[in-house]
């Protein structure tokens, strides 16, 4: 795990929630997210991360993302980077979570994430009831599992 990681990602959340909270008690109408990018920008203008456009990834993962523990772990695993491009490409929270954990287990990187989402790998699964998983060892029984997978995509196609 990438220490670096988890403080960012805790850290953007944290950002995040204090956003919430002020458009809640000073409203929308108190431009929160502008003046917060001004102010912290002022105060450290040698950081980069503070500019307004990530400001409101911010406010958007803390919103996601209201449960503190799932933030931590598995969220905190994966890059600030991942994390955005979850919250722009899925709309559903179990998809989401879904690729975290296949980013965690096969150690996507970003670009590769994308991929698989653009080509809908959740979606593509393969849905057979097997019992690989009881009657073969690790290894083979995910490799058995991944046979079953629709592998080929024909949107290229315009079927």
């Amino acid at each position: 795990m990438n220490s670096s990681y988890k403080e960012l990602v805790l850290l953007y959340w944290q950002i995040g929630r204090d956003i919430l909270n002020r458009q809640q008690q000073q409203g929308w109408g108190a431009k929160v997210i502008n003046s917060l990018a001004a102010d912290l920008q002022k105060a450290f203008p040698e950081m980069k991360g503070f500019s307004l456009r990530n400001l409101k990834y911010m406010r958007a993962f803390a919103e996601a993302y209201p449960d503190e523990q799932l933030v931590q772990a598995p969220l905190a695993l994966i890059s600030w980077y991942h994390n955005i491009t979850l919250l722009e490409k899925l709309k559903s929270p179990e998809e989401r979570l879904w690729y975290v954990q296949q980013t965690i287990q096969h150690g996507w990187s970003r670009n590769v994430l994308v991929h698989q989402i653009e080509s809908k790998l959740y979606h593509r699964q393969g849905k057979a009831t097997t019992n690989f998983n009881h009657t073969l060892p690790q290894p083979q029984s995910e490799l058995a599992q991944q046979l079953l997978k629709d592998p080929y995509t024909f949107d290229f196609l315009n079927l």
